[in-house]
């Protein structure tokens, strides 16, 4: 397990050195290379954290039956979550200087109405925990 410790530090050293290279050769420029390299560095990790989150719950779910079944039901409710903020997501177009499809805004739509209503679910767990705890005690 050491060796998941020096994979994080270097994960780190990486995101540091590329956001202090982006800052110290800022051009302001939407063309910017550095820019590009920051955003798929950004995706990576995204994609390593959903990777990492999806594996990991997974191998614990299917030790017991309990566990399956929770995570079925953690499954059913992210599908229902994500179709409902598709139904409300308007996908309303607005000017840019490219063209985009209308597949596009109502993508971009659903996916900001999912990380909002996953925001708002971590803050009420975090405010229900405390809340639950202090009754513990």
């Amino acid at each position: 397990m050491k060796y998941l410790k020096y994979i994080q530090y270097l994960l780190f050293a990486v995101s540091i050195v590329l956001i202090g290279v982006f800052y110290a050769t800022q051009t302001g420029s939407m063309d910017d290379k550095i820019l590009d390299i920051n955003l798929f560095w950004a995706y990576a990790l995204i994609g390593i954290g959903a990777v990492l989150a999806l594996i990991f719950p997974l191998a614990k779910a299917f030790k017991t039956k309990k566990g399956v079944i929770t995570f079925l039901i953690l499954i059913a409710g992210a599908v229902v979550v994500i179709g409902g903020c598709y139904l409300l997501a308007p996908g309303t177009p607005i000017e840019l200087n490219k063209e985009v499809s209308a597949a596009t805004f109502k993508f971009t739509d659903t996916a900001l109405y999912v990380t909002y209503v996953f925001v708002a679910a971590s803050v009420i767990a975090l405010l229900w925990s405390a809340v639950r705890n202090s009754f513990k005690r």
